[in-house]
């Protein structure tokens, strides 16, 4: 089944379309498993109270997702006495990842960078749509195999990099709907940037 072609098919407006749409999220959203995300919220809290390295990886519009978590952490979340979180998203250095995908291969574009900066007891907060992503899940190998805690976050079935992880938040869905599963790691972001800025006392109002 393709959901998102079945939501177009049965709705008679772009209006109609858009409530579906609405309603098929929502239906995503509670279908996360919220304990598995707050497992990941506490490592991430660990992680920063440690001064280790929080790195988010992902591909096209999850590489977006990954920047925006990353801007949220870093940017909104600083307090002038810390300790704060210490945030990289893999895809934001566009001449090292270009570099590594000319001469090494696209698939290397993570595992490569992360032998660099990573460090035993970082994590490494992985979004693929289809959990699939070679690169993806070179990445998250390595990281585990490096003492990093991995955690995913996917779509559709899940693929390779759900049972690759120790965390894993997986929003069931059908393979079409790309749209649905990146809103999915936008809220998945906003929920842990927003909680975790909150506990630390960083009011999220100006």
């Amino acid at each position: 089944m393709h959901r998102l072609a079945q939501l177009f098919s049965q709705s008679a407006s772009f209006a109609d379309y858009a409530r579906a749409y609405a309603a098929r999220l929502h239906e995503v959203t509670m279908a996360l498993d919220f304990d598995a995300l707050g497992r990941a919220a506490d490592r991430i809290a660990q992680v920063a109270d440690a001064g280790r390295t929080l790195f988010v990886i992902g591909n096209g519009g999850s590489a977006a997702a990954a920047a925006h978590l990353v801007n949220d952490l870093v940017a909104g979340a600083y307090l002038p006495d810390g300790p704060n979180f210490r945030a990289m998203s893999l895809t934001d250095n566009i001449s090292t990842l270009t570099a590594i995908a000319n001469d090494c291969g696209y698939e290397q574009i993570f595992e490569r960078q992360l032998a660099v900066y990573l460090a035993p007891g970082d994590v490494v907060l992985a979004m693929s749509v289809s959990g699939n992503s070679e690169n993806i899940l070179r990445g998250v190998r390595y990281a585990r195999a490096r003492g990093a805690t991995a955690v995913a976050l996917c779509g559709f079935d899940g693929g390779r990099l759900a049972a690759a992880c120790d965390i894993a938040i997986h929003a069931p869905t059908t393979p079409d709907e790309y749209g649905p599963v990146e809103d999915i790691f936008g809220i998945v972001g906003h929920i842990l940037s927003g909680h975790l800025s909150m506990r630390r006392g960083k009011w999220l109002h100006h």
